[in-house]
């Protein structure tokens, strides 16, 4: 027989056997998995946004199989109030209090046309670089820079870009916060939907700076504190929301919204 033809069927052979003997070790030493990480990931959005605090969708399944019943029901935030109450059934545990709909807040609503330029910036076109150059050139050092940073980073298409300002769509955001984090300015944060009531406003400059850089600032006068205490306080010259207030804050600040002279606090 010809040399390299039995090499062939030798090595051939040889590899035929080292793999059904490494077949059946993986069978031999599988260790069990938890039959509810399946049924934990048929339950998931499968985004794998990280946003719970693990690398995606199946790591999380596995944190929360272990866990056996503790509050990480409530850990998947874009998969929203649907997705925890299902969670909740299946670990037999109850439902979290806190688990109602969350959405993205924009605090600021100065369009284009309303901003204070400083100067001309003519750099990269993102907001984290703008921010780093005199502020992106506007009077107002804690406003919108409008360079769409948080409209990237949303795998939900829950944002768009209207006269250079953030818009939510409150149907699409899933409360990720993937927009939170990338925001140099820190002008998002994540809110319960049901109060649809956000100071759109994040200046801590006096209330004489504010008026003169932006005509929809906050310029701390406190008419909303002096009319709804239970729920505004004015905070480093900023009016403040205290969200941890029972009832609709859309119904209990409607005195506040009508009487703020720059109509910074706005309903969603």
């Amino acid at each position: 027989m010809d040399i390299l033809l039995l090499s062939v069927i030798v090595l051939g052979g040889l590899g035929f056997i080292f793999a059904a003997l490494l077949a059946l070790a993986a069978d031999y030493f599988r260790a069990a998995e938890d039959p509810r990480i399946v049924k934990i990931l048929a339950i998931l959005p499968g985004t794998n946004c990280g946003a719970c605090g693990v690398a995606g969708c199946r790591a999380f399944a596995e944190k929360l199989a272990a866990a056996a019943g503790d509050v990480l029901v409530s850990g998947c935030v874009s998969g929203g109030v649907t997705v925890v109450q299902k969670l909740a059934e299946l670990m037999g545990v109850a439902q979290p209090t806190d688990a109602h709909k969350k959405i993205a807040a924009v605090h600021c609503w100065a369009k284009v046309d309303q901003r204070q330029a400083l100067a001309r910036y003519s750099g990269v076109m993102t907001c984290q670089s703008a921010n780093l150059v005199a502020g992106g050139g506007l009077m107002c050092r804690y406003g919108c820079l409008g360079y769409a940073d948080c409209v990237l980073v949303c795998p939900f298409d829950a944002i768009k870009m209207e006269q250079g300002l953030p818009v939510v769509d409150p149907d699409r955001c899933t409360s990720c916060a993937l927009c939170v984090a990338a925001c140099p300015r820190q002008i998002i944060d994540i809110i319960p939907f049901t109060k649809r009531v956000i100071v759109a406003c994040s200046s801590r400059d006096s209330g004489a700076v504010t008026r003169k850089n932006c005509p929809v600032g906050c310029i701390a006068c406190k008419i909303c504190e002096k009319e709804v205490p239970e729920i505004f306080k004015v905070i480093d010259n900023l009016a403040r929301i205290n969200y941890n207030k029972p009832g609709e804050s859309g119904t209990e600040c409607e005195v506040a919204i009508n009487k703020c002279p720059t109509k910074c606090i706005v309903k969603l």
